[in-house]
Formats: C-alpha cells, structure tokens, sequence
C-alpha cells in the first residue's frame, strides 16, 4: 500500500490545532478517545509520540496512533502503539516495519483499542478499603463516578482499554467499600524526568509513573483513600523498580495540597501556567498546575509510606523567618533569602470560581506570578513541601532548594 508514516513535532505553533484536528476525525469514527487536552499536554510531556499515516498520493489519513511510554528493555524505550484506523490498513507485521523506523532504537507494540482486551480484578484489604485492578465489569462504575467528579464532559474520560493488560497502563488502581466501587486510580509510564536530571540523586530515573487521574466518591472524602490509592501506587511501582512518581495539581486546591505535601511528602518545583485548555465545574478560569514530584525511597517518601504524616498541616508559625508572598489576590513585597515562603490559596477555590469569578482570575494570575519566580530545583530557587494555617487562612509553604530535601 502507497501509505508513509509522520511524527507530528508537538513544539510546532500549530500542535494544539493539529491534534484538535486529528480528534475532529476520530470522532465522527466512533472510537474511544483519549482526551485531546491530555495528548496535548501530559502526553507529550511524559514522552509520547502522536504518528499520523497518510496516503503518499492525496494525503488523505488513513490512521492515527499514540505511541504510549510502555517500558525499557536493555536500555531501549519501549512505546505502546495505541492505533486508530479510518481506512484499510497492510498487516500489522507491515504497520510496525514502517512505524519502527521512526522511533528507533525504541520498539513498539501494537495495542488496538477494541481488540484482545482482558481485565483481571484484584483485591486487598487496605485501611478498610478493598483495592485492587478493576474487573471489566467495574470499568463503567469508574466511567460513572469520574463524570459526577468533574461534571459529565464527555470528551475528558480516559477509555476503558487503557485498564486493560494489553495496554499495561502504569498503574491501574480502583477501590471498594461494602461491595460499591469508591474511588479509582490510573496512571501511564513516563520516560524520564528532565528536571532532575541535572540532580545527582540515587534513584533510577529512566522510567517514571505519570498518575494522570484519581477520583474519590464524595461520600467517602476525608477518609484517606486518596492516600491510600497513591500509597499503593508507589508500593506497586517501587515493587517493580520504579523510583519516581510525578502527577500535575491545581495549586489553588486546598485539599490537594495537603494530600500532596502533608500527607504524601511529595514536593514541587514547577508551575505550568495555563496547562490545560478545557473548562469544566473545578476549572472555571485558567486551568494552571504545580508539577508534582513524589520520591517514595526518599525520608519524606518512607515517612509517608509508613503514614508518620503529622496532623496534616502546620500553623505558619511553624516555620520561623517565613515571608508571605501575597494577600489574597494582591501580592506582596518579600524578601529574596527568606528560609521560608508562604503562598496564601483560597479555602475553598471551587467555590470562588462559581461566586466570585474576577477574583478568581485575579488570584490564579498572582499565583502563576510568584511560582514562576520563585520555584525550582536549584539553588537559590525554593520546593513546596508543606502546607500551613495562620488566622483563618490557608497557604503552601516552600523552603530553599536543597538537595537534602530529596534524599534517603
């Protein structure tokens, strides 16, 4: 067949079009989509590849495919083909022959969404809840509950192949209590972690879980099954030799915060300002996030794996030589050397996206303000590591880059 395979270049101007594009064509197909958001962002960023095969005499696309982080084998990446046809197609033997080229020395395997898919549940106790792998027959459960979560837009789900043992996801978590399905966890591989590279820290670093989505009923918040699910993540990756967990979140989400800081030990040193393009019922203005960094063989990672957590924040007055960086929305005059910095966020940032929607721009733009200029994993740049309370109000503290804080 007359077909040649491209690698779109995702630092093109043009990207965000071309995948909004590419997924305009998938739709009218009938195929369970990955999110474009997610393959515009996240996807490409934890090192996955969006190829395009095309006609050679019309141009005309004849399949899509999602080169997916899968694993690495004798020091070669491996990517899973998650592959989208609109038109026929040669063999797959052909379709690799003329896929690896472009990859190499990477290998691929070949995952087609609607085919070979198997499910195989588990189950343990855990802090009182039943985890494990989901059983096909819970997948529409996880469907149901991420769309009372994030208000039911139907281009945001992750499809149900992306589960399955053929996809090999990262990890593939979900959560039982009295035989109802409470929660769930799901997570992709992920080639490295550039901002680390240029720390000399001891752990592997070739292969990352990437924890792309987790969802809690709302009936069982405050219980400690976000732990619990992200605990089990890294018992499970560590289990398998994966040293590094990175997720994205919402800086401004209070309760996040102190599942990410106080509860996990996990750092940040990143602000993605204006990550990613949808609006939905918990992202009413710009949709920026913290890059979140989780060392589970690191002290803070054992202390949370073994839960030597603390009360799950501090008073401000914890952290003495603390500057704090803004009022609200109105930012504020601080030291450049301060031990400590402290970013007021909302108590409730859902809330004031719905009430109070220009304060809410106003504090998402004073915030991606004095992240960028203050985070990093270098020296002289500042981590968030803790959360804190002073008088009512709710802020992130971070402390002065020091390796220290990422070691055994």
């Amino acid at each position: 067949m007359n077909l040649a395979w491209s690698i779109l270049d995702h630092t093109a101007p043009g990207w965000p079009a071309e995948v909004a594009a590419l997924q305009r064509l998938l739709a009218g197909s009938g195929q369970p989509l990955v999110p474009g958001y997610f393959v515009e962002t996240t996807f490409v960023k934890m090192g996955g590849r969006l190829a395009v095969l095309r006609t050679r005499t019309s141009g005309a696309v004849v399949a899509i495919g999602l080169l997916f982080p899968r694993a690495i084998e004798d020091g070669r990446p491996v990517y899973t083909l998650r592959l989208h046809a609109l038109g026929p197609l040669p063999t797959n033997e052909a379709l690799l022959a003329s896929l690896t080229p472009h990859v190499a020395p990477a290998t691929i395997v070949l995952h087609l969404p609607s085919a070979g898919r198997s499910f195989a549940a588990t189950s343990t106790v855990i802090d009182g809840f039943d985890i494990g792998t989901p059983g096909e027959a819970e997948l529409p459960a996880v469907r149901r509950l991420r769309n009372e979560i994030w208000g039911g837009v139907a281009d945001e789900g992750y499809p149900d192949d992306l589960h399955s043992a053929e996809f090999a996801p990262g990890t593939s978590l979900v959560a039982r209590r009295e035989g109802q399905l409470v929660g769930f966890l799901l997570g992709f591989h992920r080639f490295g972690l550039a901002v680390l590279d240029e720390l000399a820290l001891p752990y592997r670093r070739e292969l990352v879980i990437e924890s792309q989505v987790m969802g809690v009923a709302a009936a069982q918040r405050g219980a400690g099954l976000a732990a619990t699910l992200k605990r089990e993540q890294a018992r499970q990756a560590l289990a398998r030799g994966i040293d590094l967990i990175h997720w994205t979140a919402d800086p401004l989400q209070f309760p996040n915060a102190v599942l990410n800081f106080s509860k996990l030990r996990a750092v940040a040193g990143e602000c993605y300002r204006a990550y990613y393009p949808y609006r939905n019922a918990l992202n009413r203005v710009t949709a920026s996030r913290l890059g979140i960094v989780w060392l589970p063989r690191s002290a803070r990672g054992q202390a949370a794996l073994a839960g030597v957590t603390g009360a799950g924040r501090h008073d401000l007055a914890d952290f003495p030589g603390v500057a704090i960086l803004n009022a609200g929305p109105r930012p504020l005059q601080a030291p450049a050397d301060a031990p400590y910095l402290a970013l007021e966020i909302p108590g409730d940032w859902t809330a004031l996206q719905r009430d109070d929607p220009a304060t809410a721009l106003a504090w998402r733009a004073t915030s991606d303000e004095l992240l960028a200029a203050r985070l990093g994993f270098a020296p002289g740049r500042y981590l968030i590591t803790d959360v804190a309370v002073a008088h009512g109000r709710r802020y992130l503290v971070a402390q002065r880059f020091t390796p220290a804080l990422l070691l055994p």
